[in-house]
């Protein structure tokens, strides 16, 4: 009996919605699908710039009149939001970045194509004569439409892939000897609705001579089934086990005009978060640490440095009224000094406004402040409800200690209370600490006065740790500003 007689029927283990009756479903591949969203987005950020310059310089001047420089503006901005947007990979309809994190991501673009175009429209002098009044309403109205036009794209594309309105590539998987437990990819495979036509379990190779002729008849019956099936992709699953079994195979699939694609199964957990890197002329799997290579480091720090620098320039007159109300408000320093483990446990000094009588950070003697804390002064709780004491740490971004986002740093003390209690804690390290952070826009902030708390915050910590993208720095940084649950806790 050959592999292909034994392999179970893939329509039953991944069901496909059926069109309505009477109905005659139109089948259009995923790029398709996938320039129609390009474009709708593109054309909506086109209408809404052009539209806010026109509707400001109604409302403003009471005269409508055509601007070449802020159409070309318009058409501009529209390009390179589709731009970034394909190179966030936010168009894989089928990929994570699209159906759990297309909204934010997507608005976070917007504002990233306003700064380009600021940036490119300073460096070449050419702002003259545009309006800062139409600059905020284009960024205002384009943000919305965007927001708009995705969640609409979202239920669209939502409806046409459950309907099975378009052509998807077809895959073949081949479950190599020695590999187990592989349901859970199974399932995966499912919810992403892959059209996956055929699932060839392979048996054990434990006889080498028959067994190896044995392996040699079935790569030749998936060889000529592949040929003749529409075929566009080869899902390899292997263990541990037999890897010259796999080794073999592979360069007997070579021979296929399809992409091969291999998946070691017993480290999946750690696939999630890597990704294929070089060392020399080798390609190896990297673990994500964070900003690993040398753009996403550039990236990030000259984010910081842009972000802390800018915010320094524009508060300084805050900071010098907030020093003078600590001042008059109790005894003591204006600034206090906190002992914390930063990137790679390297010990750092952290900067806050003294927001309580007693500032002794001594490790012994360490205690977190609790609700109505008597230590807290009268000024230094608006400070901490309002985040305001966290400010001074801008510094300490500029001093390449700490980063405007990332995990919020603990207390020496705190650290070793719960470090052999929670797996893997110090992996929070593998970046720098954050003026503000993932755990905290979740609501995750304050006391952590039980073992649950300080768990839930140290798993917000690792995913960012392992999902870290520029994006996502934007994102979080834009809901330290306007949601409501950063700010909860904060006492």
């Amino acid at each position: 009996m050959g592999a292909f007689d034994e392999a179970m029927s893939l329509n039953a283990m991944f069901p496909r919605a059926q069109p309505l009756a009477g109905t005659a479903p139109t089948h259009r591949t995923q790029v398709f699908w996938t320039a129609v969203v390009a474009g709708l987005e593109a054309i909506v950020i086109v209408a809404c710039a052009y539209g806010a310059f026109l509707a400001y310089s109604a409302s403003v001047y009471g005269v409508v009149f055509f601007r070449t420089d802020y159409a070309l503006a318009s058409i501009a901005m529209g390009a390179l939001y589709v731009g970034l947007c394909v190179a966030d990979n936010q168009y894989d309809l089928l990929g994570q970045e699209w159906n759990e994190h297309s909204r934010s991501r997507g608005g976070a673009t917007i504002v990233l194509s306003f700064v380009i175009l600021l940036a490119i429209g300073y460096a070449t002098n050419s702002l003259d004569g545009y309006s800062r009044g139409t600059f905020f309403a284009q960024l205002v109205a384009t943000l919305l439409g965007q927001i708009a036009i995705r969640a609409v794209l979202w239920q669209v594309i939502d409806h046409v892939r459950l309907n099975a309105q378009w052509r998807r590539e077809s895959m073949a998987v081949l479950v190599m000897p020695g590999a187990r437990d592989v349901g859970d990819i199974r399932a995966r495979l499912a919810i992403r609705q892959e059209h996956v036509v055929r699932w060839i379990d392979f048996p054990s190779v434990s006889d080498r001579i028959n067994g190896s002729a044995s392996l040699e008849v079935q790569l030749s019956e998936i060889r000529s089934e592949c040929r003749a099936l529409p075929i566009d992709a080869v899902l390899v699953l292997f263990g541990a086990d037999n890897m010259d079994v796999v080794s073999h195979t592979v360069e007997a699939l070579s021979e296929l005009p399809v992409r091969i694609q291999l998946l070691p199964v017993e480290l999946t957990d750690l696939m999630r978060r890597s990704r294929v890197g070089s060392y020399g002329h080798l390609r190896v799997l990297e673990l994500f640490c964070g900003p690993c290579s040398l753009r996403d480091r550039f990236l990030k720090r000259t984010f910081d440095i842009v972000i802390a620098t800018s915010m320094i320039l524009v508060l300084w007159p805050l900071f010098v009224v907030v020093a003078i109300l600590i001042k008059l408000d109790s005894r003591g320093p204006v600034l206090f000094q906190q002992a914390r483990l930063g990137f790679n446990n390297e010990p750092i000094r952290v900067l806050k406004f003294r927001s309580m009588t007693t500032f002794d950070d001594a490790h012994d003697e360490f205690r977190q402040a609790v609700r109505n804390d008597p230590r807290v002064t009268g000024i230094g709780r608006v400070l901490r409800q309002t985040n305001i004491d966290e400010l001074p740490q801008l510094l300490n971004v500029l001093r390449g200690e700490m980063s405007i986002v990332g995990p919020r740093p603990h207390a020496i003390a705190h650290n070793r209370m719960f470090a052999d209690h929670i797996r893997k804690m110090f992996r929070r390290h593998n970046v720098k600490p954050g003026i503000t952070g993932w755990a905290q826009v979740n609501g995750l902030r304050g006391e952590t006065d039980t073992f649950d708390k300080m768990r839930k915050r140290i798993e917000h910590d690792l995913y960012y740790v392992d999902n870290w993208s520029f994006f996502f720095d934007i994102k979080i940084l834009i809901m330290t500003i306007i949601s409501r649950r950063a700010h909860i806790n904060a006492y």
